[in-house]
């Protein structure tokens, strides 16, 4: 699908605007929505609620997350393995969306 795999969600929680995190990988490295948001929450220690669209290529991903823990999410997924892969992550500072 060429869209988001999950809807937005109306807004994030109070913390400011949803920043686009960039995942160095997609569907050729077996990456779903499921793999990405159990991630964050685990290594970063945030609930879901934090965790807006979610989307998915064949070679990186895209996730939007909660202005206010961003910078916790990235750091925490650097170390991260997922999929048994340790993948870049970085803010996608071309795009922020509100």
């Amino acid at each position: 699908p060429a869209g988001p795999l999950r809807a937005p969600r109306p807004g994030p929680p109070a913390g400011g605007p949803w920043v686009r995190v960039f995942v160095g990988g997609g569907r050729r490295a077996g990456i779903r929505p499921a793999d990405l948001v159990g991630a964050i929450t685990a290594e970063a220690g945030v609930p879901g609620s934090v965790i807006g669209a979610i989307q998915i290529t064949d070679g990186f991903s895209l996730v939007d997350v909660a202005g206010d823990v961003v910078d916790r999410v990235v750091q925490a997924l650097r170390g991260a393995t997922i999929r048994g892969r340790t993948l870049v992550v970085r803010l996608d500072r071309d795009s922020r969306s509100e």
